[in-house]
């Protein structure tokens, strides 16, 4: 818990006040506000900086019991951000209406794959702002028309099919935390749980506020200034390990996202004689790259979706994700998530690095239905803001999509 001795003595201040003024004024208001008072004690995250937005309040409570959305009390909260999974966005959604109706509260709710630290597919995370934010490019779900947009594009090895699926809708949540630090996040599928493919809305009592109250698949929302301070840095962890440890390749040839020399080699040799990735026999073995291009400091991260074991033209060929760019001349990493890396997630994650913390994940892949912590019915909750999505995310313009790959901002 992050709180100072003098807020402790403002907390006892406010619900005196508040005593006096519900037994004097019969304001139903002010005895919600002495029970958030009396419940304020919870584990928290709050922080005080000398700038125009100076104080926030964030928690995500995993497994949560009889849930339901509480402001804090030690400040008069002027915006909500709020991400849940879809199994509790039902009473999210009540709980968001009623606070918009009675305090005009502007919020904003994503339904989102999994949380952070643990990956689980059961909570909620908040994030309370003495501040509005500012909320821009909204595009109503029923304004995108999936069926006239193109497949997918191929990787330039295997073939794509033009079905469309109608749980391949897109979403997302475009976050700018601060100035040249910003997160877009793939969203849940929802549909079992609200009846729409996506959640995503806000409300805000702006008169003009557009799409305010409606269903989107697209928002971009930046946070007020101040929260995230300059001098926060992003930390990157993953379940990567090193094919060729300490040792970067040139790319010598290669066309859109194919490789097809390196250091002057076949491509794919890097990966058919590398003994580590070949005595593993598996499958479910992924492997990703990074990418350094010339001239640039930005290290991207992509994923071989094809490559070697072939015959004829293409049996030398490694193929990166569509979007991947690669030039001559840049540099490249090898690397390989393990089976274990991606289904098995460590208990709890190593929670305590995550406190205090704004944090975003690429979520471990299910084994099974409904396959989650085996202690779901204890409630936990913890001093961080975020989530984690199966499709992964992107992080100042770089994807993070492999199983457990997380990104955070580590405030103290």
């Amino acid at each position: 818990m992050m709180m100072m001795h003098h807020e402790e003595k403002r907390e006892q201040l406010i619900k005196l006040k508040n005593e006096k003024h519900a037994k004097k004024n019969g304001d139903p208001l002010c005895v919600v506000c002495i029970y958030k008072a009396s419940t304020s004690m919870q584990r928290q995250f709050i922080r005080f900086l000398k700038t125009k937005s100076s104080q926030f309040y964030a928690k995500s409570t995993i497994s949560p019991l009889a849930f339901k959305l509480q402001p804090p009390s030690s400040f008069t909260p002027q915006s909500a951000l709020i991400f849940s999974t879809p199994t509790n966005l039902p009473q999210i959604i009540e709980d968001v209406i009623e606070l918009h109706q009675k305090h005009s509260l502007q919020v904003v709710v994503a339904g989102i794959d999994t949380m952070v630290p643990s990956s689980s597919r059961n909570g909620v995370s908040e994030l309370w702002l003495d501040h509005r934010m500012k909320i821009a490019n909204s595009l109503l779900l029923e304004e995108r028309d999936d069926l006239n947009t193109p497949p997918p594009e191929s990787d330039g090895i295997n073939p794509v099919t033009a079905r469309k699926n109608w749980k391949n809708l897109q979403g997302h949540l475009s976050l700018k935390l601060r100035h040249e630090m910003d997160a877009k996040i793939s969203l849940a599928n929802t549909v079992f749980s609200t009846g729409s493919i996506l959640t995503l809305f806000y409300f805000d009592a702006e008169t003009n506020a557009a799409h305010s109250g409606q269903h989107l698949c697209e928002l971009e929302v930046a946070l007020p200034r101040g929260v995230v301070p300059n001098h926060a840095t992003a930390k990157i962890e993953d379940k990567w390990t090193p094919l060729y440890p300490g040792k970067l390749f040139k790319i010598t040839n290669c066309v859109g996202n194919l490789l097809k020399s390196i250091d002057k080699n076949p491509a794919a040799k890097y990966l058919e004689n590398n003994e580590q990735l070949m005595s593993l026999k598996s499958k479910d073995t992924e492997v990703f790259v990074k990418l350094r291009k010339r001239g640039s400091t930005i290290v991207e991260r992509f994923k071989v979706t094809a490559g070697g074991g072939g015959w004829g033209a293409k049996a030398d060929i490694i193929a990166l994700s569509p979007e991947a760019k690669p030039e001559r001349g840049d540099e490249i990493e090898f690397f390989m998530v393990t089976p274990d890396d991606r289904f098995v997630k460590q208990k709890d994650d190593a929670v305590e690095r995550f406190n205090q913390t704004f944090a975003f994940m690429s979520s471990y892949e299910e084994t099974g239905y409904g396959n989650d912590d085996t202690d779901s019915q204890v409630e936990r909750v913890y001093e961080t803001f975020g989530c984690g999505s199966e499709q992964g995310f992107f992080f100042n313009g770089v994807k993070h999509h492999s199983p457990g790959e997380i990104v955070y901002i580590k405030f103290k």
